[in-house]
């Protein structure tokens, strides 16, 4: 009778999620793999026809190669065999939902597969232009095979309905995409991960850019082919040039954080180097921030952003800094902060009145309307200084650490 009583309970469960409308149902099952769905049209005739409904196709091609730790075919010498039966099941299927307006459009494409595979990156390609998704979010290995390239170059043909491309490299060899196709002009966001941009991409529409972990080797000059982005944001990413010029007219907000400009030399390493350049007449919001060690000094940073609302600013040292915000400053909150030790090899080597003369230098330039003079006496009240002991791993002894910060928000608001 227990027995009974489960199986009754379960199918009561069942019919209810089929008696779900399509489109719910559909958003429910999104969630696992494509090819999981397209098993679960074997379920009944309700859901006979799943595959072609789900907003989000998830593919990994990977699950199509076998003897992966073989090589097979000694003049291609790529490992493994590609199941192409399966996977032209599967493009028939989205062509088929595709051309004849069966079901509903495909929103999300996340595909991962190897572009170092000829055999997989082709279906890849095909997939890629018959879903047609508005987004696409692609994770890209390479073979390991020993006839790569150094240089590991693959292309991405985006599809007319493409406004959002996510490309995050599984390779640690940083490979370089190149962006292209019908989509590639009306994209509007763009996130890179773990990537070498050896040439910035021309994306006309493009209004945000998002890099983690990118070597950029040529000029930093996003405005060239991104004019109209309004959102900048880079994090732990090395450029290879000494120039970052940043000049966007409609840029709202940048986000540097951890952004090594390298030297030409390791010796060099003791000098400041790269001149940082943000001329952005409707940049809201600027966020700086330098994990202690994790980046070179710049030699210069010059800032004109006359409707900059908020400054936040941790760490970086920049030997010569140029803020201009307009008269009356516009700026009316935020932090600018240092940390100095002097001792650790991994944290800040420039003592605290290095620091107290760039903070002056920008918080001469944050107050425009007040005499250079005073500015030190003015702002004093809103600096506080702390002091603290921290651990030195290889001396295996506790060192004097002080951080000095200033309160902008505190200091604009009052009357002065």
């Amino acid at each position: 009778m227990a027995t009974r009583r489960k199986k009754k309970h379960q199918s009561a469960t069942a019919d209810r999620i089929t008696a779900l409308p399509l489109d719910l149902r559909a958003r429910i099952v999104s969630y696992l793999s494509f090819c999981e769905i397209v098993q679960l049209s074997a379920l009944s005739r309700s859901w006979r026809h799943i595959h072609h409904h789900v907003p989000v196709v998830d593919l990994n091609l990977g699950e199509f190669v076998a003897f992966k730790k073989h090589i097979i075919d000694e003049k291609l010498a790529i490992p493994g065999i590609v199941d192409d039966h399966r996977l032209l099941g599967i493009r028939v299927a989205l062509a088929h939902r595709a051309r004849e307006g069966i079901g509903s459009k495909v929103e999300t494409l996340r595909l991962a597969y190897s572009a170092g595979d000829p055999r997989v990156k082709r279906h890849a390609d095909r997939l890629i232009s018959l879903t047609d998704a508005p987004k696409i979010c692609l994770d890209v290995s390479f073979a390991a095979v020993d006839r790569l390239p150094k240089r590991l170059n693959w292309k991405v043909d985006l599809p007319p309905a493409a406004r959002h491309l996510k490309i995050r490299s599984l390779d640690f060899r940083k490979p370089t995409p190149t962006i292209a196709g019908p989509g590639a002009a009306a994209l509007r966001k763009l996130y890179l991960h773990d990537v070498t941009l050896r040439e910035w991409p021309l994306l006309p529409s493009l209004r945000s850019l998002r890099m983690s972990m990118v070597t950029v080797t040529t000029a930093f000059t996003p405005g060239a082919t991104c004019p109209l982005l309004e959102q900048l944001a880079f994090w732990d990413s090395t450029i290879k040039h000494p120039c970052v010029d940043i000049r966007l007219p409609h840029l709202k907000s940048l986000d540097m954080d951890d952004v090594d400009i390298e030297l030409p030399s390791a010796g060099d390493f003791l000098f400041p180097y790269g001149d940082v350049t943000v001329d952005a007449p409707e940049l809201e919001e600027l966020m700086v921030n330098c994990s202690t060690g994790c980046s070179v000094e710049y030699k210069s940073f010059t800032l004109r952003a006359p409707a900059m609302r908020y400054l936040h600013w941790f760490g970086q040292f920049a030997e010569l800094v140029h803020i201009d915000v307009g008269k009356p400053g516009s700026v009316s909150g935020g932090t600018i902060q240092f940390t100095s030790n002097g001792e650790l090899e991994e944290m800040s080597y420039r003592e605290m009145k290095d620091y107290r003369a760039q903070m002056m230098q920008m918080l001469h330039g944050l107050l425009p309307h007040l005499p250079p003079l005073i500015v030190a006496d003015t702002a004093q009240p809103y600096m506080t200084s702390k002091t603290r002991t921290v651990m030195d791993e290889d001396l295996e002894e506790m060192i004097p650490e002080e951080t000095l910060t200033c309160d902008l928000g505190g200091l604009i608001s009052r009357d002065v």
